[in-house]
């Protein structure tokens, strides 16, 4: 499952070295998360970030993910969360570091949504054993 603290602290750390309000580097930061790919998305195309307002779009892309994040995903989850990414990749005009920010978000709910899949699949079938196991000792 994804550590969802995790995430947010990456968000929140990228801000803090975005904005300057810490002394951190970005091999610092690097190091912390492991090269979480979440952080390696708001490090990339940063040519690209600045030509937006990076603390808006961090938080309208978070928004997004906070909403759909914790939760069995259906068809229409899916179809929903797609209509709201490209409306915020159309509000910023298709901007690289937007797009590969909701790129990282949209992966980690689908990573999330098969592994609470496959616990789910796991228990069930451990269920259905242990219902054989009880009809064939009766």
């Amino acid at each position: 499952m994804i550590d969802q603290s995790m995430i947010a602290a990456i968000f929140n750390d990228f801000m803090s070295l975005y904005l300057g309000r810490e002394q951190m580097g970005i091999e610092e930061l690097c190091k912390r998360y492991d090269y979480h790919r979440m952080l390696m998305g708001l490090l990339s195309n940063m040519d690209e970030a600045a030509k937006i307002p990076i603390p808006v779009v961090m938080k309208e892309c978070y928004e997004v993910y906070k909403k759909y994040r914790n939760r069995e995903m259906m068809e229409r989850d899916y179809e929903d969360l797609m209509e709201e990414t490209r409306k915020l990749s159309d509000k910023w005009k298709s901007n690289k570091w937007c797009n590969r920010i909701l790129v990282e978000l949209v992966g980690l709910l689908e990573e999330d949504d098969k592994e609470r899949r496959r616990i789910a699949e796991e228990v069930e079938r451990e269920m259905e054993e242990e219902m054989q196991r009880q009809e064939n000792a009766a």
